[in-house]
């Protein structure tokens, strides 16, 4: 079934549209923190090969969301969702991360092009957005129509992938070493999550790959 959705615009957007991403690893960084929130026990992060067009594509195995909460919340931007479901998740007893609300879209600050595929209860949905049609739309946000398909997928178990595609040339080429380093600082010491970068988990011999620095929660 294909039906369009909209985004829903918070109040609390003007304050946030000033703050951005200076490094394409600090926004993959809140695609994580996504999955964390998401109670996923393994994040698979493939980065491209330097020279080529491959997209980023960050999947995880945490509960996904149906149709609906992909409508009302992953599409409510700057929604603040501790002050709507706590501090907590839900079936982790994991301390939320996300803060802001934005961070879901942190992938359209590193390509023009980020697609949802999300599974929940045997329903998969899928969402890609533009990011051209946003900065190029006549009309306010919320009337930018998003194409949404919904399928039966009974066999499938729960979970998101985020692919990003035609990179922002503006941001450096991903790194996986830089990557590693900053999720090792942030997850090194959580045995609740796996994370692979390129099909290799993090490891402490990670603090050498590149310089360190600490994203902005999102």
């Amino acid at each position: 079934m294909s039906r369009t959705v909209y985004f829903t615009v918070s109040p609390r957007l003007t304050a946030l549209l000033g703050e951005n991403y200076r490094q394409t690893e600090a926004a993959l960084k809140e695609l994580v923190d996504n999955a964390w929130d998401a109670d996923a026990g393994h994040v698979w992060v493939t980065l491209p090969q330097p020279m080529t067009s491959d997209p980023i594509i960050i999947r995880d195995d945490g509960h996904g969301m149906g149709p609906g909460e992909v409508e009302t919340e992953y599409l409510d931007i700057a929604r603040d969702r501790r002050s709507i479901k706590g501090k907590y998740t839900p079936n982790g007893d994991r301390r939320v991360k996300g803060r802001k609300g934005i961070g879901k879209f942190a992938g359209l600050a590193a390509a023009r092009t980020m697609e949802l595929v999300t599974v929940r209860d045997g329903i998969c949905s899928q969402v890609s957005i533009d990011k051209d049609a946003i900065l190029n739309a006549p009309e306010n946000l919320e009337h930018i129509p998003l194409p949404m398909e919904e399928r039966p997928a009974p066999a499938a178990e729960s979970g998101t992938t985020i692919t990003l595609r035609d990179l922002d040339q503006a941001l450096n080429f991903p790194s996986a070493e830089r990557l590693r380093a900053l999720l090792l600082y942030e997850y090194g010491r959580e045995p609740s999550i796996t994370i692979l970068v390129n099909g290799r988990a993090l490891d402490v011999e990670d603090f050498a790959g590149g310089d360190h620095y600490q994203a902005g929660q999102a």
